[in-house]
């Protein structure tokens, strides 16, 4: 794109035409105030008619608390739904509002109000969860709203106390001959309980008193005991036979004092004799009579010990075997008895549960009658009075301001309505009247003429984006161009690090340390010195590196560094694709701009704005033509360049612990 610069343009000539001269008009004449005012006026006009012309609506209420009909001693739930949907329905039947109009009447003679006005006036609705009626009326006679509903709820009260009242009789009727029937049925029950003990032989009412029971329990605890004998003697008997075939010494215990002492005289002479034979021959032993006596003591007292082990062994083992046998004919014997006994045992507990429940059945009936008496006790001596089942919380009063409408705010949505109004109409006439924009011409001041369609991304192009036609030439040469590869900042640096694993950041730190992505995909474990974290480059420009610290830490995490030479390496496409993934995760602007020679471009950029000399790049970067060279002078401060061990040839993003 071609860089000009503003179009402007110097007129001499003095006949070009003055601006027209305005004469505004007053805002109160103006076209768009008639039409806002007339429009808010008709429209205030006529919502404020509307308003004030309703007639004021009063409302007076009261609340009743209403328990179900119950016995006359009982008290209904804490908060019965059914029943006060029940006496709302009641409250508004024909019966109460019949007799309430007649009292009305009687009380208030200019009623003119009949049984459907009523029936529209009056709202009855339940509190929720609770046994609470809230009853309103609502009319424009605030006097005879409160008369009303005060008149409804004595009639309501008068009807509720008429039904207590037969109810108390009722249930004192009903009380009498419950008791009545239970007195027959009480003594029914004790009869079939005496004849029921008598045939069974049932002496006791606690069932392990009686006889058959307690056989049972006995010989019960006795097969126990007998088992847990039998488990003992054979446990000493098994105990017995695994030392016999061990080899162990097995004998009684009123012998083993004997046994202990054989075996201890016969060790002291065999240590003797042992003493004996490391100093003399068992010939010269034999010629002396104070030492030839020994081997034959040995003998004499190994041919004892042996002797009596064999005796202790038949005696304990025949006395296990008899205590196990006997334990085992005692079991056998106490489970042929239990066995006998369990029949009878049977039979006895399903007549004695037979009993339970008979008796049981003559308690329940004995509680009922019990209960049933108190309740006729307390019918026949407590007043009805005491078990309220209205109660009025608050009665009606005389309501002395009106429910609705509200006046005031309803003229303030009127006013504030007819604003929108207003600027409704002024809309639509605006709308309906619009004009389409006469084209104007350019301005002219002071002999400057300005232009209005001069094209601004033109203006606003970088100069770096100047066309190579207006460089300045230099005998027949033409400067090159800047790189077209973008630089990417420390922040994109960082975002693309983070979003990528740990093989991706391994190849970004090789990028960012100037390496080309043939020379990464050709790296193995023996170029990597990361004890001086250092790299040598081999191949076409053989060259050694210097990498930072966190960039050595990674590689050193993996045994054959870098990751992608193992199991299987990955080629140059590959590593070029990781690139192009890494940017797509990052969420980057023009990710589709970013590979791994726009890592490097901004690695040579690094060099290059730290005043290297351009033709110093080949030693840290590699291969460069010199017309690549040449198009990095764009970022070359204007100083004499350094050689490349003047400047810090480690990218700052490489010093990050956090991305490494």
């Amino acid at each position: 794109m071609e860089h000009r610069s503003p179009a402007i343009e110097f007129i001499n000539d003095s006949t070009q035409p003055r601006p027209p001269v305005f004469n505004p008009t007053p805002w109160f004449r103006s076209r768009r105030f008639v039409i806002f005012m007339a429009g808010y006026l008709l429209c205030a006009l006529v919502g404020l008619i509307i308003n004030y012309s309703r007639p004021a609506i009063y409302q007076s209420s009261a609340t009743l608390l209403t328990s179900a009909m119950t016995a006359i001693d009982q008290v209904s739930d804490a908060a019965d739904i059914q029943h006060v949907a029940i006496q709302r329905q009641i409250l508004l039947g024909q019966e109460l509002l019949d007799e309430t109009l007649s009292r009305l009447n009687s009380t208030h003679p200019a009623n003119q109000l009949g049984i459907a006005a009523i029936r529209q006036m009056l709202q009855v609705k339940s509190v929720s969860e609770t046994n609470l009626v809230e009853m309103s009326a609502e009319g424009p006679q605030p006097e005879i709203l409160s008369a009303l509903i005060n008149t409804l709820i004595d009639v309501y009260l008068d009807a509720r106390a008429a039904d207590i009242a037969q109810n108390k009789d009722r249930t004192t009727e009903n009380l009498r001959n419950e008791l009545h029937d239970l007195d027959i049925k009480i003594e029914a029950a004790r009869q079939a309980l005496n004849q029921f003990r008598n045939q069974h032989d049932i002496t006791s009412t606690q069932r392990d008193e009686n006889t058959a029971l307690t056989r049972l329990k006995g010989l019960t605890t006795a097969l126990n005991n007998a088992s847990e004998e039998e488990v003992k003697a054979k446990a000493r008997l098994d105990a017995v036979n695994n030392a016999i075939a061990r080899g162990q010494a097995v004998v009684p215990t009123q012998d083993q004092r004997s046994l202990a002492d054989l075996e201890k005289r016969l060790q002291n002479l065999r240590e003797k004799l042992a003493e004996f034979d490391r100093r003399y021959t068992r010939e010269y032993m034999a010629l002396q009579p104070q030492l030839k006596y020994i081997p034959r003591e040995i003998k004499n007292l190994e041919h004892q010990i042996e002797q009596m082990r064999d005796y202790g062994k038949n005696i304990v083992q025949t006395d296990a075997e008899q205590n196990y046998e006997a334990a085992r004919q005692a079991v056998q014997q106490i489970r042929l008895q239990l066995e006998e006994h369990k029949q009878q045992a049977a039979e006895f507990s399903a007549r004695f549960a037979e009993h339970e429940t008979l008796q049981t059945d003559l308690a329940g009936l004995e509680a009922i009658y019990r209960q049933t008496q108190e309740r006729l006790v307390q019918i026949e001596t407590q007043n009805a009075d005491r078990y309220p089942q209205v109660s009025v919380i608050e009665r009606a009063f005389l309501p002395l301001e009106p429910v609705r409408p509200h006046y005031g705010r309803d003229t303030l949505l009127v006013l504030a309505g007819s604003v929108l109004f207003g600027l409704f109409c002024v809309w639509i006439a605006e709308f309906l009247t619009r004009q389409p924009p006469e084209p104007q011409p350019g301005l002219t001041l002071s002999g400057l003429h300005v232009y209005k369609d001069i094209d601004l991304d033109r203006l606003k192009a970088p100069q770096t984006q100047t066309d190579s036609k207006n460089l300045p030439q230099d005998g027949n040469r033409t400067l090159a161009p800047p790189p077209q590869y973008r630089e990417l900042s420390d922040t994109e640096l960082q975002t693309l690090i983070a979003a990528t694993n740990s093989m991706g950041r391994q190849l970004i730190g090789l990028l960012l340390s100037g390496l080309t992505l043939e020379e990464a995909a050709a790296l193995n474990a023996e170029n990597f010195d990361l004890s001086h974290n250092t790299i040598e480059i081999s191949g076409s420009n053989p060259r050694v590196i210097r990498i930072s610290e966190p960039l050595a830490g990674l590689f050193a995490r993996y045994s054959e560094p870098p990751i992608w030479r193992s199991p299987k390496s990955l080629s140059v496409n590959d590593l070029g694709a990781l690139i192009s993934l890494a940017a797509i995760n990052a969420g980057l602007p023009y990710s589709e701009g970013i590979d791994a020679e726009t890592i490097r471009h901004t690695y040579i950029i690094y060099l290059v704005r730290q005043g290297l000399r351009l033709t110093e790049l080949p030693k840290l970067v590699g291969n460069l033509a010199p017309a690549e060279q040449l198009s990095y002078k764009h970022y070359s401060p204007p100083s004499p360049g350094f050689g490349s061990e003047s400047i810090e040839c480690i990218h700052p993003a490489m010093n990050n612990d956090a991305w490494f």
